[in-house]
This record gives structure tokens, sequence and C-alpha cells, in this order.
């Protein structure tokens, strides 16, 4: 039945209910929506379902795709839900503000934190982290980042984008961080320069952007690459790393129950 625009499956004691999240306006054919807080959804526990293929989107880095303010309320992720890649640190996918809060993780489903931006060199500029770093207004969601401009400039990437050259004159600038689970990181405006992280690397929850070489008209630092889902930026070829990426789940020092057989990148804590 439904209630408020919102699809109710059924009722529990004390009327806790499960709700199916809503669409917003499709987001390149894809079913989508940002900012939730269940709260708007589920008073006293109830269940919330982020259905297969739906997007939930953080808009900025500072705020989480999904605040959970629900006192023992569930979520069940079937879905992708993502945060926001920043001009520095990522941003988390889930807040947790509330306690006796379990989350479920379906297979196929992914919870993931934003990508940091790259360290960036004496010119041109870093990547960008992966959940649309370097992006503004409605993402693309599903896509890649867009490739910088100038000469060397990264590649946009699925996941992280790729670090601009770095010359004396150089201008490249960095690739977009993209929308895609898991993603591949872009190129680096050369060889010698940063590509950004994949999600889902061997060896690392979201892979970290590729770490920029020294510019071969002198000891120079260049750009790193932008960090895949949940992963640390490239450092600049003397900084060792670049900006932190961000959680997938943070508890805000609530415990919290979880059971996870999709896939997860960035810290749980």
């Amino acid at each position: 039945m439904t209630s408020f625009g919102y699809d109710i499956l059924g009722f529990g004691v004390g009327g806790a209910s499960t709700v199916i999240l809503p669409t917003s306006t499709l987001i390149n054919n894809l079913s989508n929506r940002s900012n939730v807080s269940t709260s708007s959804f589920l008073v006293n526990s109830g269940t919330l379902i982020i259905p297969a293929d739906f997007w939930l989107w953080a808009s900025s880095a500072g705020t989480p795709a999904l605040i959970v303010d629900t006192p023992n309320a569930t979520i069940e992720n079937s879905g992708n839900i993502v945060g926001k890649g920043g001009d520095l640190s990522g941003g988390n996918a889930i807040s947790i503000t509330a306690l006796g809060v379990t989350i479920i993780n379906n297979s196929g489903a992914f919870i993931a934190g934003a990508g940091g931006r790259g360290s960036q060199g004496r010119n041109g500029s870093a990547g960008y982290g992966a959940g649309g770093g370097g992006q503004s207004g409605t993402p693309t969601l599903g896509a890649a980042g867009a490739s910088g401009s100038g000469a060397g400039s990264g590649s946009g990437g699925g996941a992280g984008g790729g670090g601009g050259a770095t010359t004396f004159t150089g201008t490249g600038s960095g690739g977009q961080g993209g929308y895609i689970l898991p993603g591949l990181g872009g190129a680096g405006g050369s060889s010698n320069y940063g590509s950004g992280g994949a999600g889902g690397s061997a060896g690392n929850v979201g892979g970290n952007g590729t770490r920029g070489g020294n510019d071969a008209g002198g000891p120079l630092n260049s750009n790193g690459g932008g960090g895949g889902w949940g992963a640390a930026g490239g450092g600049n070829g003397i900084d060792s790393s670049g900006s932190a990426g961000g959680k997938g789940i943070e508890s805000n020092s609530n415990s919290f129950t979880l059971t996870n057989n999709g896939t997860i990148y960035g810290s749980q804590s």
C-alpha cells in the first residue's frame, strides 16, 4: 500500500514499517535520491530499503549520502550508497547517529566512501577522487568524470581521476572522479604523473591514486592521481599521499550490526 508517496510493505509492532526509498527525478535513466535522513521515512525503528540499481548520493563532501538517525532502524541496501568526492578529502557514504542500528548490504550492492584528491605539484593540478570529485551540480551517475583541460591534462576516471602533468610552464589540470562502481582510474597527464585509483584494486580497499614522479626538468614534484572509492589520493613525488578517502560507514561511536554480502569501500568506524 502507499502512504505519503512511500511504498509501505508492512507494519510491525509499535507501528514499525518497511519503506522502499522513493526516487527523485531520474539521472542518466537511473533511480536515485540525495542526502537522506532515515527520520524522514522511519519513526521508532523500521526498515529502509534501497532497491537494486538505485543510487543514494551526497551533494557535498561534508554531507553523507545517508544519515541513520532513527533508533533501532534497519537499512537494507541492494543498490549504491556513495559519498561525494571533494576538493580535498572524500565524503562519507553513511553516518550513524542513533542507537541499535542494523545495516544489511546485499550481494551486488555497494557502500562507498568517496576518494580523496591527489597532492598537487608545482604546476597544473592533481586528480580528483571517486564520487564525482571536481564535478559540480547534478552528477552524471554511472559515468566517468570529465578529463582535465590544458597540455598534459589528466584523464577522467570511472573512480579516481588522473593527475595533470607538471612542467615549468605546464598547465595541465587533473581529471574528475566518476560514478562507476567499482570503476577504473583515469590516466595521468604523462607516464610520469599520477593515475587515478580504481575501486576494487587487489590489496587495497578502493585503491590509492598513483604517486606522481619528479619533473624531468628538475627536482620538482608532480601531481598525484585521485583516490578510488574510499581511498586516499596519490602523492606528488614528495608528499607520501594525497587527501584522505571517505568512510563507508561513520559510526560516530555508536555500535551497530553489519551483515555484508556486497562491497564496502572505506573504513567502518
